[in-house]
């Protein structure tokens, strides 16, 4: 098994961050979202998004934290979770991205890494979260019902134009995401 070590970005992550992202989008949202949105997603405009928020990080580590995963490396994941200032759907912490690289997927990197998220966020104060995921991306959400998520709330939304559906899943104990992310046997090795 190849071995995986998690750590806070840096600013220099900021492009791979936004590779993984576009990536994920590209292959998991095929045929949820038009070919032509995910065909120009640009690299560019997400470099200069997460590069802000990756500079802003010294500065809000009480309340942001972004983790990379990383194998010989090379960042093949990352995850990103905030305290909220106001709770949402009754929760007081957000994880708002988690991306892995598809050949990456189903060998146990994303409950490490939301592990660690919840882990950071229970450092930040908080004692419950809410994740969001496109309605369509079944694999995401076997994921985090698998974890104990519970379905909070399915409504429609507006993203750059397209009209989409999203699910709110919500732990209302940190401690219950954590306890299932352990109980969770890793699906398979990577060789």
């Amino acid at each position: 098994m190849k071995e995986i070590q998690l750590r806070r970005a840096t600013v220099a992550d900021a492009e791979a961050i936004a590779a993984i992202r576009i990536e994920g989008w590209r292959t998991t949202y095929r045929g949820m979202i038009p070919d032509s949105y995910l065909n120009e997603m640009d690299m560019n405009e997400n470099v200069l998004h997460w590069r802000t928020i990756l500079q802003a990080l010294p500065a809000k580590e009480d309340s942001l934290c972004v983790y990379v995963g990383i194998s010989d490396n090379e960042i093949v994941g990352f995850v990103s979770a905030m305290k909220l200032s106001e709770p949402k759907l009754g929760k007081d912490g957000e994880i708002n991205a988690i991306y892995i690289r598809p050949q990456w997927q189903r060998c146990g990197i994303g409950k490490r890494m939301l592990h660690k998220a919840a882990r950071s966020l229970q450092a930040m104060g908080c004692t419950s979260c809410v994740i969001w995921v496109i309605d369509g991306n079944s694999q995401a959400r076997n994921f985090y019902e698998e974890l104990g998520g519970e379905i909070l709330i399915e409504q429609d939304f507006s993203w750059d134009g397209l009209d989409l559906t999203e699910v709110g899943y919500g732990w209302n104990d940190l401690n219950v995401m954590l306890a299932s992310a352990d109980a969770l046997p890793f699906p398979r090795a990577m060789q």
